[in-house]
């Protein structure tokens, strides 16, 4: 893993392979005596005050065939490098439109946010993300979005929905609509 300090990033990132191209990004293989990679985890720096302070977990790739367990090792292993490094924490990132239920009576939009993840379950793995990143134990940070406007949502869910899904043509996504009505 290699690495070097530098100014804070802006914008976010969803797990591609440009920012594997980034000098301050850290990877970890996993690779057996064949020199088979079986894994791969990326690790944005997170800078406060100009300083690496800690470490998010971006971009996660496995081998269909690979050996079981291989991102639990990965993850695994990364933690153990970061605590040697006294890094102030290690984020293993969100799981948008999946939540722990809190047993709290979500509100109307938060409704309409399960609604779209659970339609989205089958092509994104929202909920799946979540269950897997709860093996580690993590500490629960809720995520916000501030809009300026409710009249800006539209246009923010159609951002979103493209930066997740790429690749979803407008008969997809007009068949995805009609499933949530």
């Amino acid at each position: 893993m290699g690495g070097r300090q530098g100014p804070p990033r802006d914008g976010f990132t969803l797990g591609g392979l440009d920012e594997l191209a980034d000098p301050e990004v850290r990877c970890l293989l996993a690779v057996d005596a064949d020199r088979t990679v079986h894994g791969v985890t990326s690790w944005l720096p997170v800078h406060r005050d100009g300083e690496v302070v800690g470490w998010t977990l971006d971009f996660m790739r496995r081998r269909e065939t690979g050996f079981r367990g291989v991102m639990e090792f990965l993850i695994a292993s990364a933690v153990q490098r970061f605590q040697e490094e006294d890094v102030q924490f290690l984020s293993l990132s969100g799981a948008p439109l999946a939540r722990l239920d809190r047993g709290e009576q979500p509100a109307a939009l938060q409704r309409l946010l399960d609604v779209i993840g659970h339609a989205l379950e089958p092509v994104y793995g929202f909920r799946s993300l979540l269950a897997f990143k709860a093996k580690f134990q993590p500490e629960y940070r809720p995520l916000h979005l501030c809009y300026p406007d409710p009249a800006a949502l539209p246009a923010i869910g159609i951002a979103i929905a493209r930066a997740y899904l790429p690749e979803v043509t407008a008969r997809q996504s007009a068949r995805l609509l009609t499933r949530l009505r």
